[in-house]
C-alpha cells in the first residue's frame, strides 16, 4: 500500500444491501445507505465486465460486489471502476492485506486502519477514490473475502482512527524492523500520533533481517551524476540520531566529494525489492570498491502499525484497541 496523507472528503451516498456476514455466499437484501467508493480496476484496454445479478457482476475471472461503471481519466485513458459500499470493499481488503488465519484483534485492527485510510480518499471531483492495488489497498472482490475478514469488518463497522477531533492520516507496513517511522523523516510531514517508536513485538518475524550485495555500477545508475562526481568511493557513513534509532541520512564519501542521501531515496533509487526497508541498519564497503553490502531489518516504510508486530501483540492477548494506542498514540477511537 502506498501510505498517503489524506483530507476526510464528502462522499457520495447510494443505496446498497448489506454483504453476507460470515457465510461467503451472493445475497440479495433490502437496500440501505452507504458510502458509494469507486474502486479503480483497470485502465486502457479491458474486457466487458458480465453482470450476475442487480448487486454483483464478474469480471476477469473474479466476481465483485456492487455495480461497475466506466469513465474517462484525465489522461484519455478508459477506465473502469467497481462501485459498492464501504464496508463491501473493505471485507475484499482485509485478508488481502493480512492473513485470515492471524488472530481476531489484529484483523480488527487492519480492518479500523484500512476503513480510515480509505475514507481518505474519498475525492468526489476526482473520477475514482482508489486503486485495487498496493498503490493504495490490495482489493480482490468476493474473491479476497474471508469469514475472518468480513467479522473484523462488521464487528468494527463506523470505527476509525481520530486526533483532536478529526480523522488521523494513517499508514501501515509489513514489519518495521524493531523500530516504526516517523512521518516526518518519511514523508516530509510530520504528525504527533506517528512518531518513531521502539517495537519489540515484530523480531519474529520471518526475514526480520535481510542483506544484500549492490554493485557500484548500480548506485552510479540509480543517482547519475551525483555518484559519478565522487570519484573513488572511499566510505559510507550512517547518521544515526540516538542509539538503534533509524538512520535519517546517508553519506557516500568518495576521492572527489561526498553525497548524501536519505534511507527513502536510497530505497526508491534501487527498489524496494532491493533494499527491503529504510531500516538500513549498516552499509560496508566490498573489496576494491566496486560494491556495497547493505544490511536491515523490516519489510516497508516503516509508519504506523506494524503488522507483524500487530501479529504478536494480538497472539499475546492485546486488545485492537491496545495495538491501535500502541501505534498511533494519543489517537482515539472515533465514527465515520
Amino acid at each position: 500500500m502506498n501510505r498517503r496523507a489524506f483530507a476526510l472528503g464528502a462522499s457520495a451516498i447510494v443505496g446498497f444491501p448489506r454483504i453476507a456476514r460470515a457465510s461467503g455466499g451472493l445475497d440479495v437484501a433490502d437496500p440501505e445507505p452507504d458510502v458509494a467508493l469507486r474502486v479503480l480496476l483497470a485502465t486502457g484496454s479491458f474486457d466487458s465486465p458480465q453482470p450476475i445479478d442487480q448487486w454483483h457482476f464478474g469480471w476477469d475471472g473474479r466476481t465483485y460486489r456492487g455495480s461497475f461503471t466506466t469513465t474517462t481519466l484525465e489522461d484519455g485513458r478508459a477506465a473502469l471502476l467497481n462501485v459498492l459500499p464501504l464496508d463491501a470493499y473493505l471485507s475484499g481488503v482485509i485478508n488481502r492485506e493480512m492473513p485470515a488465519g492471524w488472530p481476531d484483534a489484529a484483523q480488527r485492527a487492519q480492518a479500523i486502519v484500512s476503513r480510515t485510510f480509505v475514507l481518505g480518499r474519498v475525492r468526489p471531483a476526482k473520477p475514482y477514490d482508489v486503486v485495487a492495488d498496493e498503490s493504495d489497498q490490495k482489493y480482490g472482490g468476493i474473491d479476497g473475502e474471508t469469514d475472518s475478514g468480513r467479522a473484523a469488518v462488521e464487528t468494527t463497522s463506523g470505527a476509525i482512527l481520530t486526533f483532536a477531533g478529526t480523522p488521523a492520516h494513517v499508514a501501515y507496513s509489513s514489519c518495521c524492523g524493531g523500530r516504526t517511522a516517523d512521518a516526518g523523516d518519511v514523508w516530509n510531514t510530520p504528525f504527533p500520533y506517528l512518531p518513531s517508536i521502539e517495537d519489540p513485538h515484530c523480531v519474529d518475524t520471518p526475514g526480520y533481517g535481510w542483506t544484500v550485495d549492490v554493485g557500484a555500477g548500480d548506485l552510479a545508475k540509480a543517482f547519475g551524476s551525483q555518484f559519478s562526481a565522487l570519484g573513488t568511493l572511499r566510505d559510507v557513513d550512517l547518521h544515526e540520531p540516538a542509539p538503534d534509532a533509524r538512520p535519517d541520512s546517508i553519506a557516500f564519501v568518495g576521492s572527489s566529494s561526498t553525497f548524501e542521501t536519505t534511507p527513502k531515496a536510497l530505497r526508491s533509487a534501487l527498489g524496494a525489492s532491493v533494499v527491503r526497508s529504510t531500516f538500513v541498519r549498516s552499509i560496508a564497503l566490498g573489496s576494491g570498491s566496486s560494491s556495497l553490502t547493505i544490511a536491515g531489518t523490516g519489510h516497508g516504510h516503516g509508519v504506523g502499525l506494524c503488522q507483524w508486530g500487530t501479529r504478536e501483540m494480538a497472539a499475546s492477548g492485546s486488545l485492537a484497541t491496545d495495538i491501535l494506542a500502541f501505534y498511533f498514540p494519543g489517537t482515539i477511537i472515533g465514527r465515520a
